[in-house]
């Protein structure tokens, strides 16, 4: 077994041997993961990835609107004019639409295009 510890970017685990490891959209989206968030990944002797959440980044909560791009992925959009990407599988696991109101965590301290859904209120 190989442990690996690294920081999540949005998509992949960047491990200390700046390796990107690929982390599983629901687990991203359940544990509501974002960049900055220190994982710890165990690879199995089988090549089974186990991935878990060991020092998440200081969050802060801000509220968007749910919104798609003209290649149709859904962002977030603030009052302020920042746009946010977001894990694909998370809004349709909430069954978002274009308009809804959202609200997202975003790295407090670092000033990262991804964020993770907290709430989706239909409009």
């Amino acid at each position: 077994m190989e442990v690996v510890e690294g920081k999540f970017d949005g998509y992949f685990m960047i491990g200390a041997d700046q390796k990107k490891y690929p982390v599983p959209l629901n687990y991203s989206s359940k544990t509501k993961l974002i960049p900055g968030d220190v994982l710890k990944l165990k690879i199995l002797e089988d090549g089974k990835f186990i991935y878990k959440l060991i020092q998440p980044a200081d969050r802060k909560h801000v509220r968007a609107i749910l919104s798609k791009t003209e290649d149709n992925k859904f962002i977030a959009m603030t009052d302020d004019g920042k746009s946010f990407f977001l894990n694909q599988a998370a809004v349709s696991f909430f069954k978002g639409k274009p308009g809804d109101e959202l609200y997202i965590l975003v790295n407090e301290k670092d000033d990262s295009a991804f964020a993770a859904i907290e709430a989706i209120i239909k409009k």
